[in-house]
């Protein structure tokens, strides 16, 4: 996709440009890294589709960073209509539909985080370091030449939106064109990921057509044991004890006497005959209001609109009378008089009706499921009166938990295990996350969310069932409430055991930090914490691998000096120091030397030795919550791992003097270097007493 280019700028005003632009990132805080200005709009001029550098990191990041979006591809062909940076490997389709609950959530964290000022005060720092030109999605575009100001967008192929297919439209994908500068890697963001993978992004060749939306997965069969509990209905306001309706002698409806009347018509398709009579050719006003469920959760209806969950939007039913359910409408005398216009701020509709006869009114939701809960209500009124008293009220809903712009700083985390509370507005993670690294996040248990709703981070139990996704009010259908938030990104994980997704109480997921400083954990009740028990529990497991402890450096041998012969040498070791502590004395490649290590340290809360470290339950030679192929808190011995024998009475750790001895072949010439492996040595305590001993 592409823009209309900007008209060009005298020369004078582009120099006056580039001057501001100098003196924005000279006036930088020293404390911060020098930010770009605001990029001016480059379209496609040659063709080079092959996927620049930076354009591949940031697909892979957007991929990696929010689990279960995927990529659309970044070259296109030279061939291809019209001018697009796609032509020039430097725009990305970010595989997202704008019909996914999910995904709205990816997009909307992402563009919050795009075009938030940081702490600086530099606005649209992310996407000014990464070098957006602009983005396009869910028919808006967000253009560095108007500061990322949101703006309507119809592509130039289409007449109208509604005759605009989702592809044109980018909702089934977010198109994002960097500049020059941003694809080759060369801006800010990309100089602090260096060293990342570029794996080549899958680019269909030609551009994918639009593929109709999946059919969604089948929900799983309620059971019948607890016994379903039907949604809370949201509380009305404070009404005055109910009065009987004032009729006249004949039974009619008397609103000189009071200003309406209001009935409750069950949704489970039974009829309600109102205990008054309306008043033959007289004209009333009809207001019917209120929310009801005839299903799964996201089965949800008014009195005219039902959710639909491919388009994940209301929509009327009128003329489509579903074969299970009816077409949901409420009729008054068998007859639809509130139109088919949605109105889902509120729900209310209203109609003017006039009675035929002096009878009551047959009021009925035409729906054949009579598992069907909640109900609406009825107002009957004359013109302009205000009934709003009458009608359902609804709490304010909390927004889902957002990202902290700036995460508290910490120690490394190699392996945590956290306890979120449900009735806490989330927690830390007592360690740092490293920008680029992935972990291993498990969550398990079961927390308790009020109104006889549990989730368990992934899944959400109602209704007597559990969930993947399923909201716990009725005004917002396609939201997926009680889930997990990593950080503002809804947690999405795989059952531990194959299966069912939930069919078990444990989930786990990949997830690739993109900041240094702690983790924000914290579940989603849109209704608030208040009656909320139980906790889940997290544990986040670093994947990827440690700096090793590297080898002395390598000498000239020089027979004639002292530490080329030296047959003993004696050293501390500090574990707080990355570099270690190098001998004196001096081997010559393939010699032996026996190695003695005496000690204890302590590290992100454990107590360690030379080899093993104390656990829950007992010293053990490795930490059960490491998921690395390495041993932290591990001594090398000159950039190598070796096998330490315990001294003592205990065969495998040391438990009571933590004295280990190992034999050591040199393989190179030169001094030894003793080391403690570890992710981050600021926070570890304690020296180990080494001995050398040449063979």
């Amino acid at each position: 996709m592409h823009l209309p280019p900007a008209r060009p700028l005298p020369r004078l005003l582009t120099l006056l440009a580039a001057l501001v632009a100098l003196s924005l990132v000279s006036s930088t805080p020293a404390s911060g890294i020098p930010i770009e200005d605001y990029p001016q709009y480059v379209p496609q001029s040659t063709c080079s589709p092959t996927p620049k550098r930076g354009t591949v990191i940031l697909a892979e990041y957007l991929v990696k960073r929010y689990p279960g979006s995927g990529s659309s591809g970044i070259a296109r062909s030279c061939t291809a209509s019209g001018t697009s940076e796609h032509k020039e490997g430097r725009a990305f389709d970010w595989r997202l539909s704008a019909e996914k609950g999910r995904d709205r959530r990816y997009a909307t964290h992402f563009l919050n985080r795009l075009l938030a000022t940081d702490g600086f005060g530099n606005k649209a720092a992310l996407a000014r370091r990464m070098g957006v030109m602009y983005v396009i999605w869910n028919d808006h575009i967000w253009s560095a030449s108007s500061h990322y100001a949101k703006r309507s967008y119809l592509h130039s192929a289409c007449a109208t939106v509604k005759g605009c297919g989702v592809t044109l439209r980018h909702r089934d994908h977010m198109h994002i064109s960097l500049t020059w500068a941003g694809a080759r890697a060369r801006t800010s963001w990309y100089d602090r990921r260096k060293g990342e993978t570029t794996t080549p992004v899958a680019t269909p060749k030609p551009a994918p057509k639009p593929k109709p939306a999946p059919k969604p997965a089948p929900k799983p069969k309620p059971k019948p044991k607890p016994a379903a509990k039907p949604d809370p209905e949201p509380a009305p306001k404070p009404k005055p004890a109910p009065k009987p309706e004032p009729k006249s002698d004949d039974n009619v409806l008397d609103l000189r006497r009071r200003p309406y009347a209001r009935v409750v018509v069950p949704a489970d398709g039974t009829t309600t005959v109102t205990s008054f009579n309306l008043r033959e050719g007289a004209s009333y006003k009809l207001t019917a209001a209120g929310l009801y469920s005839y299903g799964a959760p996201d089965e949800v209806a008014d009195p005219v609109c039902a959710w639909a969950r491919r388009s994940a939007q209301w929509s009327a039913t009128p003329g489509r009378a579903r074969k299970s359910t009816g077409s949901l409408d409420l009729s008054v005398n068998g007859k639809r008089v509130f139109g088919s216009a949605c109105r889902t701020r509120g729900h209310a509709y209203t109609a003017a009706f006039t009675a035929t006869a002096s009878k009551p009114l047959r009021l009925r939701v035409v729906n054949q499921r009579r598992e069907a809960s909640g109900s609406l209500v009825v107002v009957v009124s004359r013109r302009g009166t205000d009934v709003s008293r009458a009608l359902p009220s609804y709490p304010s809903l909390v927004p889902a938990p957002a990202a902290t712009p700036t995460a508290p700083r910490g120690y490394g985390l190699v392996a945590e295990t956290v306890t979120v509370p449900a009735d806490a507005d989330g927690v830390w993670t007592s360690k740092a996350t490293e920008p680029g690294a992935e972990y291993r996040l498990t969550v398990s248990g079961v927390a308790d969310l009020g109104g006889g709703v549990r989730t368990d981070g992934q899944c959400l139990w109602t209704r007597g069932a559990w969930y993947p996704s399923a909201s716990m009010d009725l005004r917002v259908p396609g939201e997926d409430h009680g889930n997990l938030y990593v950080d503002g990104v809804p947690f999405s994980g795989a059952p531990a055991s194959p299966g069912d997704t939930c069919a078990s109480r444990t989930h786990a997921a990949t997830y690739t930090a993109d900041a240094d400083g702690r983790l924000r954990l914290a579940l989603w009740d849109p209704l608030g914490r208040s009656g909320n028990s139980g906790a889940l529990t997290v544990r986040v497991q670093r994947l990827t691998a440690l700096a090793e402890p590297t080898a002395a450096p390598s000498e000239r041998v020089r027979k004639r000096r002292p530490e080329w012969s030296q047959g003993h040498d004696w050293f501390q070791v500090g574990t707080d120091r990355p570099e270690g502590t190098v001998s004196t004395m001096k081997l010559r490649r393939g010699e032996r030397v026996q190695v003695t290590v005496r000690g204890t340290q302590r590290s992100n809360g454990y107590d360690a030795d030379a080899t093993c470290v104390r656990t829950a339950a007992g010293w053990l030679p490795r930490d059960p919550e490491n998921t690395l192929a390495q041993d932290p808190l591990e001594l090398w011995v000159d950039g190598q791992e070796v096998r330490w024998r315990a001294l003592g009475r205990f065969e495998t750790c040391s438990e009571d003097v933590h004295s280990y001895t190992t034999w050591f072949t040199a393989t190179k010439n030169g001094p030894v270097r003793l080391a403690v492996l570890d992710l981050d040595h600021r926070d570890n305590k304690g020296t180990f007493d080494v001995t050398l001993l040449r063979d």
